[in-house]
């Protein structure tokens, strides 16, 4: 009973610090250590000691899927601000202009090839060409912000080094990323094809002007992405490991920046983002505390393994929203449920379709959450009101809901 009681407090008190703190020193909530401190009260209220946080601690940094998560995060973040210092997005946003002569088109492509590019704040760079191209089609602030989240958004479903697969392969060993991907694919088609029918379709047909040599665009778009889909190609058909296949496509940006590369070494470092990289350690961190609950583990697991399928699929929309909604970060609920699944001994495409089912609650809690910072940074550039905002997202919830779910009832019977 202690252990669930840490549990149920140490996440009662997440959310308050998240808010709190910024009112008490002014500036941003740290997640890292904030979820690090969720981790020692749920320990300390628990009943563990200091040699069970230790280890929960040491196991971040000694075992090699959670080590290697690190590594991409940085290799990302490098990635990323070379991208970023070099103009890249620019000069693939140029080309695609010279490419897709519809503007409804481009609306949406526009923030879904940001969404594949590893930069932070990328809703905030893709909000100025969706306010831009939004106005052209009359659309309100309300409804440029939603076309501008959902469309950048399906990444964390299809990205292989994307932070939620990463954290799902560390968790699980029996999970297959590109079996997951595949899985995953009704929920995306949900998220694009339903935002273009909720969204964009309504919306007046204005043709862009495309002068200029096409095949000249073609040939940038294929160059300029290549540090993305080169990834993939080095990770899936190569069979480096992903830390392998994007220092590569790190090495790969030094031959397609240009001739200017005094700036090349200094963009790569400031591209190292701490506070990411101790935001993983304190999910990690958190993560291995929850294991060494055994109450907790036992009591839950055996709920989860106990009560069917039926049991399975209430129980994770409850912890994915809660925790989701209240902190705005989908690693939170996904520390708590991948653990419980690691524990069930299920076989590798049972793994693979459980952990599809709690990527996508996850993401439910996560992105309407009022702390999702991609919305907080939308919003704020397009200068709407956030109530009529989730407004439109309430067109969607049901579809989604719908998706995920009747996705999870159509694996456990074809697939397992």
């Amino acid at each position: 009973m202690r252990q669930f009681v840490g549990l149920i407090i140490a996440f009662i008190m997440l959310p308050i610090m998240l808010k709190v703190y910024p009112k008490v020193t002014g500036k941003k909530a740290p997640l890292g250590p904030i979820l690090a401190a969720t981790g020692v009260i749920m320990a300390v209220i628990g009943g563990l000691g200091l040699s069970h946080m230790w280890n929960a601690l040491k196991l971040v940094f000694t075992t090699f899927s959670s080590l290697q998560t690190l590594i991409v995060v940085v290799e990302i973040g490098v990635l990323g601000s070379i991208l970023k210092q070099y103009g890249i997005l620019d000069k693939i946003v140029a080309a695609l202009e010279q490419l897709i002569p519809s503007k409804k088109a481009l609306i949406m492509t526009l923030p879904a090839i940001m969404g594949l590019l590893p930069v932070p704040g990328g809703a905030f760079l893709s909000a100025p060409f969706v306010d831009s191209i939004g106005n052209s089609l009359n659309m309100s602030g309300e409804r440029k912000s939603v076309v501008n989240l959902y469309f950048r958004h399906f990444s964390s479903f299809v990205l292989p080094y994307s932070t939620t697969m990463l954290t799902i392969a560390s968790q699980l060993n029996g999970v297959n990323i590109y079996t997951l991907i595949a899985l995953n694919i009704p929920f995306v088609l949900g998220l694009t094809v339903g935002g273009y029918f909720m969204y964009v379709r309504s919306a007046p047909e204005v043709r862009a002007e495309t002068k200029g040599d096409k095949g000249k665009a073609l040939r940038d778009v294929l160059i300029y992405m290549s540090p993305i889909y080169m990834a993939f190609i080095l990770n899936a058909f190569v069979g480096l490991k992903m830390y392998q296949a994007i220092f590569l496509c790190i090495l790969l940006t030094f031959f397609i920046i240009g001739k200017d590369k005094s700036q090349y070494l200094p963009s790569a470092l400031r591209g190292i983002d701490l506070g990411t990289v101790t935001m993983m350690v304190g999910v990690y961190f958190m993560q291995n505390v929850v294991k060494q609950l055994d109450a907790v583990m036992s009591g839950v697991g055996g709920l989860l393994a106990g009560s069917s399928v039926i049991g399975f699929m209430l129980i994770v929309p409850l912890v994915g929203l809660a925790f989701g909604l209240s902190t705005g970060i989908s690693l939170v609920p996904m520390g708590i449920l991948l653990p419980f699944v690691a524990g069930m001994n299920l076989p590798p495409m049972a793994q693979c379709v459980y952990a599809a089912y709690i990527l996508c609650w996850c993401f439910f809690g996560y992105y309407y959450s009022p702390f999702h910072m991609c919305q907080l940074l939308t919003v704020k550039y397009i200068g709407c009101d956030t109530g009529e905002v989730y407004k439109l997202h309430a067109r969607m919830i049901p579809v989604l809901a719908a998706v995920t779910i009747g996705s999870f009832i159509v694996y456990n019977i074809v697939l397992l």
